[in-house]
């Protein structure tokens, strides 16, 4: 059931819609947030393709899947917590509707990783995909868990997708967007009549758990119930917690804990007796190459460790294993907004340590049995995390910015109602390059209309660190014309327009990037409207006109949006209306 070696999920395919389907609307939460992960999702929902090396290398592909599909999905993520990117992109501003920061008031931690979509295809029929995983949209390395349930609309009312229901409602709070409050709500409405099946003749039942929203919490989960056997995978743990678990034994109960080597001085040498402990092993956690043999010795691996969450019970004959974002610490189930699944396991002759055998593997194993408590490091105040929570208050203050237009450029004004103490900041919009001390209102002068937004750079710096991540602060007076120069700070030539409408035309996306990646690494990516190709497009035009005219709509958009003579050549212009009255005249 659980086997590293042989089954690989990919984030991308997770979320690409079925053959014949179209994505009407996606919901999603992670603790972390990586921007340029974060590209990939609409690569995904929208052109069916997972991002690969494209944002790097043809930014029009990514372009063209933010158009189609930057309103049609919602990401939250825990207030504070997004990556700074590492490198500038305007592509990012399309974007920041899509996000949505959540601060708890607790000072907890919004923690799940949950996909809710739906899809559609041309009969209208409805397809629902849920995933629950313990991965945030980050590029970690690390080892994680997820599961996926599809769902289709019946005429029968359910009551099991309560719990899920509520969850995204609690959501629909801190959707600062209109439309798409509207989107999660209609989903929402949905819910009582979607039939999930998780595809698994041995899970009968399931049921959702949510925890840190009213009406849900680990009481109500049912991992700390009497048990017979016990499996715990947790990269991050808390003594409590491991000690209630400990107590919550039967008779003769076999305990298994697997955590992380930096962990295990929160256990005791109690603990360690009453539970078989297991790390990663050195060798794995240093990269991924000493168990793949699948990536060169001049590749730079990145270090990998736990970070799946998952406990495994059986109590006489009933099995059950909850996946989902919770560490088995006190934090996760006092007061962080969580979300597990819990399924029922059902096969005769199961045992719950079958699980430790898929993981183990028969050959090389690659966990180790911890037998001692290493001794404690000494070592100083962490004052990154200092600054990570310092970030983390900035957060949970009342902010605000505006735009005013001077001249030829803009001045900007960021406000705080309060800074916390104990650390500086700094501050500014993260598409430019300039950064001023933090106060209460902070003004930013001569900002060009790319430089505008509502993502900022925050750092928090004490005593030579810093700590830098992306904050969202509501803007107002960003003027309309900010996406469409966002599309010319990309479609800059008639070299660049040509290409991004050969992309359009085309039948298959990733074809397309692919022939342009070949046609630039073999120094003839220099094409336009003088050239051998301009026949090749002139053939795509007639395709598109007679087989496929909606395609033409897409093409008229761009247009639309560049309105600049110097890029858009008058013969394609000429052309391009020739083609638009053949299309009317196949629509007769």
């Amino acid at each position: 059931m659980l086997k590293p070696a042989e089954n690989r999920l990919n984030y991308s395919e997770l979320l690409t819609p079925p053959s014949g389907y179209e994505v009407e609307f996606a919901i999603g939460t992670t603790y972390a947030l990586d921007l340029e992960a974060l590209v990939g999702v609409p690569l995904a929902l929208s052109l069916s393709e997972e991002m690969d090396q494209t944002f790097q290398y043809d930014p029009i592909y990514v372009l063209e899947g933010l158009r189609r599909s930057a309103n049609k999905f919602a990401i939250f993520c825990e207030a504070g917590q997004i990556k700074i990117p590492q490198n500038q992109n305007s592509i990012f501003a399309m974007m920041e509707d899509s996000v949505f920061e959540v601060a708890l008031e607790n000072n907890r931690s919004f923690h799940p990783k949950v996909w809710l979509i739906k899809y559609q295809n041309s009969n209208n029929e409805v397809l629902y995909r849920l995933l629950v995983l313990t991965r945030n949209l980050t590029f970690d390395r690390s080892w994680d868990i997820a599961i996926a349930l599809e769902g289709k609309r019946t005429d029968n009312k359910t009551y099991k997708n309560k719990p899920l229901a509520d969850f995204f409602q609690y959501l629909v709070d801190f959707t600062r967007e209109n439309e798409k409050r509207r989107q999660i709500k209609s989903i929402i409405s949905e819910l009582d009549y979607i039939q999930f099946d998780p595809a698994n003749k041995y899970i009968p039942e399931f049921d959702f758990c949510p925890l840190g929203i009213t009406g849900y919490g680990k009481a109500e989960t049912g991992i700390f119930e009497k048990y017979h056997q016990l499996i715990v995978i947790s990269p991050f743990i808390s003594e409590s917690t491991i000690s209630e678990l400990n107590e919550l034994e039967l008779s003769n109960a076999k305990k298994v804990l697997i955590t992380r080597k930096t962990e295990l001085q929160k256990l005791t040498e109690s603990m360690l007796s009453h539970f078989e402990v297991f790390t990663l092993k050195d060798s794995v956690i240093d990269g991924e190459s000493a168990i793949s043999g699948d990536i060169n010795e001049d590749e730079i691996t990145e270090l990998q460790d736990i970070h799946a969450k998952l406990y495994a019970r059986t109590k006489y004959n009933q099995h059950h294993i909850y996946i989902g974002s919770a560490n088995s610490s006190r934090n996760a189930f006092h007061g962080n907004v969580e979300f597990l699944i819990k399924l029922k396991y059902k096969k005769h002759g199961f045992r719950i340590t079958d699980l430790l055998e898929d993981m183990f593997g028969d050959e090389e194993n690659p966990f180790e049995r911890i037998e001692d408590i290493p001794e404690q490091e000494e070592v100083e105040s962490d004052l990154a995390d200092l600054l990570q929570k310092g970030i983390k208050q900035l957060c949970r203050t009342q902010s605000g910015a505006f735009v005013v237009k001077d001249d030829d450029d803009y001045s900007l004004n960021v406000t705080f109602e309060d800074i916390p103490e104990g650390c500086d900041f700094l501050i500014g919009p993260l598409l430019s390059t300039k950064e001023l001390p933090l106060q209460k209102e902070t003004s930013f002068e001569k900002l060009s209309l790319l430089e505008l937004g509502n993502f900022y750079k925050i750092a928090a710096v004490k005593d030579g660190e810093k700590v830098q991540r992306v904050i969202k602060i509501k803007t107002d007076g960003i003027p309309e014309e900010r996406e469409k120069e966002v599309f010319r700070s990309i479609i800059k030539d008639s070299h660049t327009f040509l290409k991004y409408v050969a992309f359009l035309l085309s039948d298959d996306f990733l074809l397309s990037v692919l022939e342009n990646l070949e046609q630039k690494n073999s120094g003839s990516g220099n094409w336009g409207m003088d050239t051998g190709d301009y026949p090749a497009l002139y053939e795509n035009m007639l395709k598109t006109a007679s087989r496929s005219p909606e395609k033409l709509e897409d093409v008229e958009n761009i247009i639309n949006i560049i309105e600049n003579e110097d890029i858009i050549p008058t013969e394609f212009q000429h052309l391009y209306e020739t083609f638009i009255q053949a299309a009317k005249e196949v629509k007769k």
